[in-house]
């Protein structure tokens, strides 16, 4: 047994960058999408060749029975045509369906945990910021309990009263 890679057939483009299609590899395809449609125009060209060898040995009442059977073979096809083209209609209607519903729960799942790493962040801020507090209060320090070490909101009372001593001794 080899283990050397087996080399993938060869794909012949046409000038717009489509694949060339083969007579086999095209009957394989369109045989997979409806598999009624050869075999009843095979049944068609096999009547068909029937009712001439009847024609030729001049037997009209078989000849007859064979081109009656053509016209059903013929008409089973059609029918073969139309129905297979309705039925891969609404599977291709039902596969682009599932992908548009595929992609909207993907994007709602993306959306969920863009919101769920919103929240966490946020709890990691207001949890670090509770810590700071206990710290700051645990310290006995007021000054690095609001923003910029007492400037702005909480606290502020050391800060403040050196402001407030600054304008006072220039005052007097």
């Amino acid at each position: 047994m080899s283990t050397a890679p087996v080399a993938e057939p060869e794909v012949l483009l046409d000038a717009n960058g489509m694949p060339i299609e083969t007579w086999g590899g095209k009957f394989e395809r369109k045989f997979k999408e409806n598999p009624f449609v050869p075999v009843l125009a095979g049944l068609t060209t096999v009547s068909l060749i029937i009712a001439a060898t009847k024609l030729r040995r001049r037997d009209s009442v078989s000849l007859n029975h064979w081109l009656r059977v053509r016209v059903v073979m013929q008409g089973l096809t059609i029918a073969a045509v139309v129905g297979g083209s309705w039925w891969y209609g609404q599977m291709k209607h039902q596969k682009e369906a599932a992908a548009a519903a595929e992609q909207e729960r993907v994007l709602e799942r993306a959306a969920f945990e863009a919101r769920l790493r919103a929240a966490e962040e946020a709890d990691r801020l207001e949890k670090l910021e509770e810590e700071v507090h206990k710290r700051a209060a645990a310290q006995g320090g007021a000054k690095a309990a609001g923003w910029l070490g007492g400037l702005f909101g909480k606290g502020g009372s050391d800060g403040g009263s050196e402001a407030q001593g600054s304008s006072k001794g220039s005052s007097a």
